[in-house]
């Protein structure tokens, strides 16, 4: 007499599959969600200097380069930049000017800004914006990017600075991870009243904590 499986079986095997899946699918989107995050992070780093390394050997060192007056209109005026310094040495898809409402989450600032954007080839965006020098602002997933803007990026948006040589004592011009007033330390990274990467931080320093931590986001990140 052959044996074979109950429908009562099948159907206790099936739920107990599904509670195995219902468990570990969270876990291993947000692997995959953190891993996209840091390829894309670490690619963008390595590309935009690149970038700027290729420039510099056409158009002389970036110290020398002509920049936007603060009286300029900045979204006209990074474009232009953009366009004659960086554009041919980046894979993009194309640009736009879009005004952002940036807010902080815990309702303490609100206010519209007008940025440059640039989406790349990978599914990536940036923005760049002049003032008194190059705030970027990097998306892994342009999807992210809408017309309402948090300032807290720990997830979706991170910071960085376009930094020539001359002002800040590097011997080179750069695109580096935002570390205004860090300490130099990891903790200091996560805890600063400001712009510490913490759920009552702004999350500025998230994009250098990933980097101090070697391209990873460790348990303690808040993701």
């Amino acid at each position: 007499m052959n044996k074979g499986f109950t429908l009562a079986e099948v159907l206790i095997t099936l739920g107990i599959i599904g509670i195995v899946a219902a468990l570990t699918m969270p876990a291993l989107i947000s692997n995959h969600q953190k891993k996209v995050v840091v390829t894309r992070l670490e690619k963008f780093y390595t590309n935009i200097n690149q970038a700027i390394k290729l420039s510099e050997a056409e158009n002389g060192g970036c110290e020398n380069w002509t920049y936007p007056s603060n009286s300029a209109s900045p979204d006209i005026a990074t474009k232009e930049f953009f366009d004659k310094y960086m554009r041919k040495y980046m894979q993009i898809l194309s640009e736009e000017s879009l005004l952002l409402n940036v807010y902080d989450p815990d309702g303490s600032d609100n206010y519209f800004t007008r940025v440059h954007v640039v989406y790349l080839s990978d599914g990536s965006a940036m923005t760049i914006k002049w003032f008194a020098g190059f705030d970027i602002s990097f998306y892994p997933r342009a999807s992210d990017l809408t017309s309402e803007v948090g300032i807290l990026n720990s997830r979706s948006k991170f910071s960085f600075d376009f930094m020539k040589s001359a002002s800040v004592g590097l011997g080179k011009c750069s695109v580096e991870p935002y570390s205004y007033k860090w300490d130099g330390t990891r903790e200091g990274l996560k805890s600063h009243s400001r712009y510490g990467c913490s759920k009552s931080g702004n999350g500025n320093f998230c994009a250098r904590l990933i980097q101090y931590d070697g391209w990873q986001i460790k348990d303690d990140y808040p993701w």
